[in-house]
Parts: structure tokens; C-alpha cells; sequence
């Protein structure tokens, strides 16, 4: 198995924080593709009851260290803004919901900005299909827009093209992921080689 390349004496890597939010934008975009109508109220209630859970998971542990170690913590006051907070998303979830077209259109169009960047620097690289993450830029842009403007019907099919954007979205950047990884690292195997 080759080594990963370094650059400055640091070894570049595929960063985990990119796979997973390019896994859990897949996930995201087929469960609203497949249930439009569901999926957004049951994330938003899981939400809510997860910071329910850390938020009762602070206030024990406030009542349970010993007051030498409690007072120089913010447990209480943390765990009852938690708490407060889950019951507000779980009370607003229909509030909330009318937002997630704007929150995810703004995803959408924000990571295509973005991608605007990693064609740039495949350029830069020489990479042979540069070109490709250009593509999915400007796919990205277009549909972040279209997410935004909201010329659909009914909320169940701006749910879909919702969860349809955002599986693109996930696959493309898993794609970029990877060809700029390959990109990188022959550019700074050669680079190495020249100094």
C-alpha cells in the first residue's frame, strides 16, 4: 500500500469530516426522496430529543459531582439551554420545516461555490479531467437555486428535488473527494521529487 505524500513534514490525508458529510448527505437526500412527508418531521423530532437526552445527561452530571468540581462547570446551565432547546425544535417542528427549503437550498449552493474552488485547484494541479468538478459546480449552483426560488406545487415534491440535490450533491462530493486526493497526491509526489 503506497504512503500518503507529505507536504511541510505533514502527511496528507482523506479527511473523515468530508466522507461522512458527503455519506450523510446521500442518506439525507434518499430518505427525503423516499419519504418526503415523514422524514422531514421525524429529523427534526429526533433532533429535539437528542438535545432532550444532552441536556439531562449535563443537568445529572451537575447534580452528581462533587460541588468542589460542580461549581467551576456550567453543566446546569448548559443541560437546561439543551433542554430547552430540543423542546423548541420538537414545539416548532412545523416552523422549522417551512425553513429546511432554505437551509438546504443555501447547502446546496454554498457546496457549489465551493466546488468553484476545487476546479481551480485541480487546474492548477494539471489534473487530466478537471473539467468534471466544474461540471458538478455549476449542476450544484443551478439546483441550490432552484431549491431556493421554489417554482414547485406542492411541499412533497420540493422535499424530493430536495433529497434528489442532495444525493448529487453527497455523490459528487464523494467523486471530488476522491479525484482531488489523486490529483493532490501526484502533484506533491512530483513536487517532492523536484526540490
Amino acid at each position: 500500500m503506497a504512503k500518503n505524500p507529505k507536504i511541510f513534514g505533514k502527511e496528507l490525508k482523506l479527511s473523515w469530516q468530508e466522507l461522512t458529510i458527503g455519506l450523510a448527505a446521500i442518506v439525507l437526500g434518499l430518505v427525503l426522496l423516499i419519504l418526503p412527508g415523514v422524514a422531514a418531521s421525524v429529523v427534526l423530532c429526533g433532533i429535539g430529543a437528542i438535545g432532550i437526552i444532552i441536556g439531562i445527561v449535563h443537568v445529572v452530571r451537575y447534580f452528581t459531582l462533587d460541588a468542589r468540581a460542580a461549581i467551576f462547570g456550567f453543566d446546569l446551565s448548559i443541560g437546561l439551554v439543551w433542554i430547552v432547546g430540543g423542546i423548541l425544535v420538537i414545539i416548532l417542528k412545523d416552523f422549522l420545516i417551512s425553513l429546511l427549503p432554505v437551509f438546504f437550498g443555501l447547502v446546496v449552493l454554498l457546496g457549489g461555490i465551493a466546488k468553484v474552488q476545487t476546479t481551480l485547484s485541480l487546474k492548477r494541479m494539471n489534473a487530466r479531467h478537471w473539467y468534471l468538478e466544474l461540471v458538478a459546480a455549476v449542476i450544484s449552483i443551478a439546483l441550490g437555486t432552484v431549491i431556493l426560488c421554489n417554482p414547485f406545487s406542492t411541499a412533497l415534491l420540493l422535499m424530493r428535488i430536495i433529497g434528489a440535490a442532495l444525493l448529487i450533491e453527497g455523490v459528487q462530493d464523494l467523486a471530488s473527494l476522491y479525484s482531488f486526493k489523486k490529483a493532490r497526491d501526484a502533484f506533491f509526489v512530483e513536487f517532492e521529487e523536484d526540490k
